[in-house]
Parts: C-alpha cells; sequence; structure tokens
C-alpha cells in the first residue's frame, strides 16, 4: 500500500485531494499543513511516504510571502525528500501562471517559454525550477502539473467564478432581478473541472510518472463571461451581470492538452455542463440558507 503525504491539507487543492484519495482502499493518506513542515526532513523521516503531493503555498499575497510559502517550502522539501526518503516521487501543483501572455495565442505547451507576468506565477516556476534542480542533483522524481483555471461547484478562492457564485447566492436571497457588480470579464480560459485535477493526481501516482511538467488543461478557451452567464442560465432567473473596470492584466490562457494525454492517458474535459448545473444548486441553496437565517 502507497503511503501518500499531501501538503496544504487544509487548503482547497489539498483538501481535495486528501479526500479523494482517502476513499480509496489502496492508499494510506498522511494530512499535512504548513506546520508540519518546518523541519522537512524530520517530518519525512517521520512519516516515510512513497509520494508527496505538495499543495501547499499561496495565490495572493507580497513578493516575500510568496517566496517564503512557494518558492522556500518547495526547495526545502524537494531537499529533505533527498535527504530522508530519496524514493518518493514528488507532485508539485504548478500553475498556468507560470507562461504568462501568448503573443500569437498558441496554446501552450510545456516545452515553450515561460515568462510570467506576476509575483504569484514567477514564485510557481521558480518552485518548480528547484525541485527539477533538486531531481537533477541528488536523483529525486519530479512531476510538475501545471495546472489551468480550476473551477469546482462552490465557492472556493477569489477568482471571478468563486466570487461571482458568492455574490450571486447573497442577491438571490433578495427579489429578482438579481445584479451581480463584476470587474471585466473579457479574458480568455482553459476551465478546468476540479475533478479532473485530481484525476491527474491520482494518474501520476498510479502510474509512476515522472519528470516533467504536464499541462492540465482541456485546450478549449472560453471567457470568463461565458463561463458565468452559463451558471446565470442554469437558474433559469434574471440574473444581471454587471462589468466594470479596467480590462484583465491577462487577457487569454489556454493550455495544450496533448502530453497529459500522451503521458497520463486522458484529457480534461472541456464539457462542463454538470459542473455548470451543481454550481447553480450550490447557489440556490446558500441563497435558501441566507434568506431563511
Amino acid at each position: 500500500m502507497k503511503r501518500v503525504l499531501v501538503t496544504g491539507a487544509n487548503g482547497f487543492l489539498g483538501s481535495e485531494i486528501t479526500r479523494r484519495l482517502a476513499s480509496r482502499g489502496d492508499l494510506e493518506v498522511i494530512p499535512a499543513a504548513r506546520t508540519d513542515l518546518q523541519d522537512p526532513a524530520s517530518a519525512l523521516t517521520r512519516w516515510r511516504p512513497d509520494v508527496v503531493a505538495h499543495a501547499a503555498g499561496r495565490t495572493h499575497g507580497s513578493p516575500d510571502a510568496f517566496y517564503a510559502d512557494n518558492v522556500a517550502l518547495t526547495a526545502s522539501l524537494a531537499a529533505g525528500i533527498a535527504a530522508a526518503t530519496p524514493r518518493c516521487g514528488m507532485i508539485l501543483l504548478g500553475s498556468a501562471a507560470q507562461y504568462g501572455a501568448s503573443p500569437d495565442r498558441t496554446p501552450w505547451r510545456e516545452s515553450g517559454p515561460c515568462e510570467p507576468i506576476d509575483d504569484y506565477g514567477t514564485s510557481k516556476l521558480v518552485a518548480e525550477a528547484s525541485a527539477f534542480a533538486e531531481a537533477a542533483t541528488s536523483g529525486i522524481r519530479v512531476t510538475s502539473l501545471r495546472i489551468f483555471n480550476v473551477i469546482a461547484p462552490w465557492a472556493h478562492g477569489e477568482q471571478s467564478v468563486p466570487s461571482f457564485l458568492r455574490k450571486l447566492s447573497v442577491a438571490m436571497a433578495g427579489r429578482p432581478p438579481w445584479r451581480v457588480e463584476m470587474g471585466r470579464l473579457t479574458a480568455m480560459r482553459d476551465f478546468v473541472a476540479v475533478d479532473d485535477v485530481l484525476a491527474a493526481v491520482e494518474r501520476v501516482i498510479d502510474r509512476d510518472i515522472w519528470g516533467q511538467p504536464i499541462n492540465v488543461c482541456t485546450g478549449v478557451g472560453r471567457t470568463v463571461s461565458a463561463m458565468l452567464e452559463d451558471v446565470a442560465n442554469a437558474l433559469a432567473g434574471e440574473v444581471v451581470i454587471e462589468q466594470d473596470g479596467p480590462p484583465p492584466m491577462l487577457d487569454w490562457s489556454i493550455g495544450d492538452p496533448a502530453l497529459c494525454q500522451a503521458r497520463l492517458g486522458f484529457t480534461p474535459s472541456s464539457d462542463l455542463t454538470p459542473l455548470v448545473r451543481s454550481a447553480a444548486a450550490w447557489v440556490k441553496l446558500q441563497a435558501k440558507t441566507g434568506a431563511d437565517a
């Protein structure tokens, strides 16, 4: 039975990975918070995992905070694996933000250039590079899943989709039309259902796929506006989405899923209809709960 250590187990993706893997009978899952990793080598010696799914990190903060929680933590964890459990594999949860802006809007390939435009993307790129540098030196096994715009059928984080779900659930506690104020929603994104992200993690573990970055993406883009309108239409109500503010800093981000298909044996689905329906049901439930409170 493989032992899988999940870092950031109290966060969004970490908690979902923990839940998914713990539902299987062939894996022993060890959830760990960031505070458990102050001395990675000691922690790894105690836990002796076969795989580390590294989901700990941050998406907002100062450059110093990004360095501490994304770069330094990843580097120390990789070094700890090399020192304490060198046969252990390390799965990084990377990000499409590592690529930056595309001059010609060609879907991003893992072999293409990475020129992130913000501190978050830079920190994820440097963290990934540090882990692969450790792999080149010590021989540990590393795979980075460069996850595109992951969405869930409930509100999580501060990105446009979860922000919209929260605002809409509040608006629907009142009378229609339900107005939701948002920023500009013109950005083109490659939306990936959270279940497909979990499937990618499982396939790395089950197939022992190591040694390179792999995009987790559908290869299909849609505007943020279209994504939100799909949820609004699923509610069959009078939803008015009002946009205001400057255009998005990154207006296009779509990945090439060919390597995911080749190495992991699947391509995340671009049909998000089931997720949209579940998100609409979540909004209705939250609105009813708010109205009844």
